[in-house]
């Protein structure tokens, strides 16, 4: 399944090989777009079995009450799988609205539960570092969160710093190993890349 969806994820250009400026202003030698991947309900669906499947062998669906997802890249992808895991819904906004109740956490946490956080993508972990301190200061638990690929950028450091375990479908190196193996990737550009992914 990894193997056959990261290809899907280059075909679709989700993930793009070259030199790109991120958001945070820095340049990568990868960029990754996983809003694409709901338009296509196959690799959609794939994706989501994916996650319940590293859910199930990580800690058990058992173990969490909630899905708390970060706007807005990954709230398709945390709608599908609480449904499918029959889990509460939540989401952290990045900032409070200037209007209504101004809340930072949206939908009902009943206080004490287990709460999964779930994005696309980690990179520094900031975004999903914020959605833990949310959540715990709305009373819910936390100890795990959930991406589809991890960017291996300091994410899961951050969040063990937190006490909270980073859990992935897989790592931009596992990505870029199997596209390899798959032909589809040079030599030169595996060399790149993880050049790039060690200089973290």
């Amino acid at each position: 399944m990894k193997s056959e969806l990261a290809e899907f994820l280059l075909k679709s250009n989700a993930i793009r090989f070259g030199i790109f400026k991120l958001a945070s202003g820095k340049e990568s030698t990868y960029y990754i777009d996983l809003r694409v991947l709901p338009s296509f309900p196959a690799y959609f669906r794939m994706a989501i079995e994916a996650m319940r499947d590293v859910i199930e062998q990580g800690i058990g669906a058992a173990s969490i009450d909630y899905i708390c997802s970060i706007p807005s890249a990954g709230i398709a992808y945390a709608s599908a799988l609480a449904y499918t895991l029959e889990k509460g819904l939540i989401y952290v906004r990045k900032e409070a609205k200037d209007h209504g109740t101004s809340k930072l956490l949206e939908g009902y946490l009943k206080h004490g539960s287990k709460v999964l956080i779930l994005d696309d993508v980690a990179t520094t972990g900031s975004s999903l570092a914020h959605a833990v301190d949310v959540v715990r200061s709305n009373g819910g638990v936390v100890e795990h969160a959930l991406v589809l690929i991890d960017r291996l950028e300091g994410a899961g450091e951050l969040l063990a710093s937190k006490g909270v375990r980073l859990m992935s479908i897989a790592s931009i190196e596992e990505v870029v190993d199997l596209l390899y193996k798959a032909d589809l990737l040079d030599e030169d550009m595996v060399r790149i890349i993880k050049a790039h992914i060690g200089s973290r």
